[in-house]
């Protein structure tokens, strides 16, 4: 399996839902099991379709999938003062820093990525998100962009190649640098809280946080589960509304778009996923890019790298063994030109 990342996806801690599970025939339905909660600023919600007497205590699945997301978050979230990630952020030496195995295999999949994509995913990506704004609150009557001097010296203190990873520990080679994970962790909650579920014997589940999914086996219709991906539109009607419908074969699926976090400044709309390389946000026009991967946090960092590279990107993913991806091309205000890797599933 191959892989890849980007740039800044908004906050792993503000989830959005760009990803909806639906069901649209009107086939008999056995009983499924449904856990919802909030974990990194959003929701997950898991469903269960094979149950039994001796595995349908949900209580405890709750509890157990509950403490699975709270351990991720108290190893990647920039907003827990004492978490792994903001410790290290906070470490300005080039001394080793010891890490988890979940921490540790979040950043060698990053890395990889980041080589892959050629720096277009790159989780030193910190610097710039700060400055930009995209992880305060949104508050567009004051916010305007950095000057153009601040994002230069940003760029200073950024690159993955000054990070350094060894078997259980990491360290800076620029001890200015900080890093920020949120295009990616959410996706590994995802694939996290999928291994605990299978690893309890069942097979036709569901786990969703904030719009990525995974899935496994069948819905409790008896078929593969079924996934909506949603209109990036900037101006919606409240309905929602689905731009692809297309069924997930043991598989993943994640979403970046352009159209839900952005930031509007005399008469102009700054996506808010930046590209690393320049330090401004996007201006290729795609508002939406879906990866479908054997695992989440692929197709989640992927997905945001895609928004970087753009239609150029698909190239890459033909590349990458079992992945494909669908990019939704803005072409005038709410119309959009689809292009997608050679293996997309055909939806609606």
């Amino acid at each position: 399996m191959k892989l890849r990342q980007s740039i800044l996806k908004i906050p792993i801690w503000t989830g959005i839902f760009i990803l909806f599970a639906v069901f649209l025939n009107c086939k008999p339905q056995s009983t499924i099991l449904k856990i919802t909660g909030m974990t990194m600023g959003t929701s997950y919600m898991v469903k269960i379709a094979d149950l039994d007497d001796q595995n349908n205590d949900s209580k405890y699945l709750k509890y157990k999938i509950d403490s699975t997301l709270q351990n991720i978050n108290q190893q990647m979230s920039t907003y827990i003062s004492e978490s792994e990630i903001s410790r290290f952020n906070q470490l300005n030496s080039k001394n080793w820093f010891k890490i988890s195995p979940e921490f540790h295999e979040v950043l060698l999949q990053a890395q990889t990525i980041s080589k892959l994509t050629n720096g277009a995913f790159d989780i030193t990506i910190e610097p710039l998100v700060k400055l930009w704004g995209f992880n305060q609150t949104k508050n567009n009557s004051s916010w305007k962009p950095p000057a153009e001097s601040d994002i230069a010296e940003c760029a200073q203190n950024m690159g993955h190649k000054n990070i350094i990873i060894a078997d259980s520990s990491i360290r800076k080679l620029n001890p200015a640098i900080t890093i920020d994970l949120n295009a990616i962790a959410k996706g590994f909650g995802v694939d996290q809280v999928f291994k605990l579920l299978k690893n309890s014997g069942f097979t036709n589940i569901l786990v969703e946080i904030g719009g990525e999914v995974r899935c496994s086996g069948k819905n409790n219709r008896g078929e593969l589960w079924q996934i909506g991906i949603d209109s990036p539109k900037l101006v919606t009607d409240g309905k929602n509304k689905f731009e692809e419908l297309i069924k997930l074969n043991n598989q993943a699926l994640a979403t970046s778009g352009d159209y839900r976090n952005y930031f509007e400044y005399n008469g102009k709309i700054y996506s808010h996923t930046i590209d690393p390389q320049s330090g401004y946000p996007i201006e290729n026009n795609v508002t939406s890019a879906s990866v479908i991967a054997p695992d989440c946090s692929t197709a989640d960092a992927l997905a945001t790298a895609l928004m970087v590279l753009g239609a150029g990107g698909i190239g890459l993913i033909e590349t990458i063994e079992n992945v494909e991806t669908l990019l939704l091309i803005r072409t005038a205000e709410n119309t959009f030109r689809k292009v997608t890797s050679t293996g997309w599933p055909t939806g609606r």
